[in-house]
């Protein structure tokens, strides 16, 4: 069968080789949302509110000096959406994150919603002052573009989840983190 009819797929067991149908490929295209809107589910997680029920890492990419992307996590208590519909980050001061932002701008921020992942891709520029006091850094990016994939044959049921060591003294630093950023001009 051609290729273009179908996809080749391996089979481990035997080794033999066969075409999957175009019908039984489920995959299809993302959902690209407009270019700036953010969509509701993540306005509500990104609210800086009841930040300890939000227990979903934001994997945050930004491209290094090498030109490779590099991963960070980020939580709800680190990253604020405006109402303008831009975001606000604190970020690590002297992290590699805050050094690819610093020079280059452009990250991708990915979350689960809807049954899907969400990515939005944006431009960052450095905000201040930020919080010396916690080595920290803010950021304000402008989302350029909102990614939606979602499987027709499955749901992401949720991202990357992380557990708390120590609630109480994590959510102090959060709430300051988010006053702050709240406030930057």
């Amino acid at each position: 069968m051609p290729r273009s009819q179908g996809v080749l797929v391996s089979s481990f067991r035997d080794e033999e080789k066969f075409m999957m149908s175009d019908a039984e490929n489920m995959s299809g295209p993302p959902r690209v949302l407009s270019g700036n809107e953010i969509p509701a589910g993540v306005l509500h997680y990104l609210n800086g509110e009841d930040l300890l029920s939000k227990t979903q890492a934001l994997p945050l990419s930004t491209v290094d000096t090498d030109g490779w992307p590099k991963v960070a996590l980020l939580s709800a208590g680190d990253v604020l959406a405006l109402p303008n519909g831009r975001l606000r980050l604190a970020i690590y001061s002297n992290s590699g994150t805050a050094g690819n932002l610093k020079r280059d701008g452009r990250l991708t921020l990915s979350m689960s919603l809807e049954g899907g992942m969400c990515s939005l891709r944006m431009r960052a520029r450095t905000c201040f002052p930020g919080l010396p006091e916690l080595s920290l850094s803010f950021f304000e990016a402008e989302v350029e573009r909102v990614r939606v994939d979602v499987a027709p044959y499955a749901d992401v049921t949720g991202g990357i989840s992380f557990a708390l060591h120590e609630p109480s003294a994590v959510l102090d630093r959060w709430e300051r983190q988010i006053a702050a950023l709240r406030t930057v001009s």
